[in-house]
């Protein structure tokens, strides 16, 4: 297993709150990802929430530092600063990572890194648990297609990732610099190039990943890369592996993309999302259809939402009548469900004889 575990989970370092859920049914998440802004400075010709029209709107500062707060009373553990814009057009990022971090929130943070310049990088880095930067072309002219960006961008996200890299080495901070490349047609004979200039970088790792395709969404596959015509050329990326450097290609998504062995969704007790309109859903996928949506952070504190009746009634949707396998493929939550798929409902046979 890659100390990553980027296909897997980690609930089995979790089992008090495992066994509540079990238990109960239920549990206040350990995980919450949240879009601070929802606009984005690039347009990535996949992006996942195109079809949102990059709304024009950030959380609210005050009132966030507070739902951070009630996050942290109620036990969440890690935070992402990611969602359907790009985390660093919010003026107060910084301000919110210190916070979480204060509150014993690990943090973590996928940019494309454009504007991480110097300042910001002193204010933010020193807070998180990782920063992974979303990099999905080779070399300047590829890049600037696929992010749809000025090929001078690429320059300067190649400098921020090489400065946040000297920087965490100049200060001694302790958090994981990766990287993430998707792979479409588009891109597919750069990777190589990306994975090299990545490294040149510093970064600690890049993983290579399958485009999640959503239907709502303006760019669309007809058919997914199966492993067999992609495993040659990740086996050339992983060439590049070092004892400072890996390349984690992520095989087992790509030859098992969209499979599930469960019929509902019971991971959304762990995982929740909050959007850039401040509200509190149950999935990525759904975060912006209202029977998927718990509630609003500007009208209820987080425990008043978690424990309302119109979240118990989602969940109950969820866990009992939602078709699981009518999801997006490799959803958040995946390798969780199946998990607790199988510890509600084990396929083994006399489970007591351990």
């Amino acid at each position: 297993m890659s100390v990553y575990n980027f296909d897997g989970h980690k609930l089995m370092y979790h089992p008090a709150r495992v066994a509540e859920f079990l238990a109960d049914g239920d549990c206040f998440p350990l995980y919450i990802e949240i879009s601070p802004a929802g606009s984005c400075n690039h347009r990535c010709i996949f992006c996942a929430y195109d079809y949102i029209g990059y709304p024009n709107r950030k959380l609210e500062t005050d009132r966030t530092l507070d739902f951070i707060d009630e996050l942290a009373d109620c036990g969440v553990k890690s935070m992402l600063f990611a969602g359907e814009g790009e985390p660093l057009l919010h003026p107060d990022i910084a301000s919110f990572a210190r916070r979480a971090d204060s509150r014993g929130i690990d943090v973590g943070l996928f940019t494309n890194g454009q504007l991480l310049h110097e300042e910001l990088a002193e204010q933010l880095l020193p807070s998180l648990t990782f920063v992974r930067f979303s990099f999905n072309g080779g070399g300047r002219e590829n890049y600037a297609d696929i992010h749809a960006v000025r090929a001078e961008q690429y320059d300067r996200v190649v400098d921020n990732i090489t400065r946040a890299v000297a920087l965490r080495r100049q200060h001694g901070w302790k958090l994981d610099i990766g990287s993430q490349f998707v792979v479409i047609p588009e891109n597919i004979d750069r990777m190589l190039t990306a994975a090299t200039t990545l490294k040149a970088c510093g970064v600690d790792y890049l993983a290579i990943k399958p485009f999640m395709q959503r239907d709502a969404q303006r760019y669309q596959l007809t058919a997914q890369f199966s492993l067999g015509e992609i495993s040659e050329r990740l086996s050339q990326a992983e060439s590049l592996s070092d004892e400072t450097f890996t390349v984690l290609a992520r095989r087992a998504t790509f030859e098992a993309y969209g499979e599930r062995s469960y019929d509902h969704c019971l991971g959304a007790s762990f995982i929740t999302v909050l959007n850039s309109a401040g509200m509190l859903a149950s999935c990525l996928p759904y975060w912006e259809r209202e029977e998927f949506s718990f509630g609003s952070m500007y009208e209820q504190s987080f425990r008043a939402i978690w424990r309302s009746e119109r979240r118990r009634g989602i969940r109950e949707y969820l866990q009992g009548r939602l078709d699981a396998h009518a999801c997006p493929p490799n959803c958040r939550p995946h390798a969780i469900n199946e998990f607790l798929w199988e510890l509600s409902a084990p396929r083994a046979r006399h489970i007591n004889f351990i």
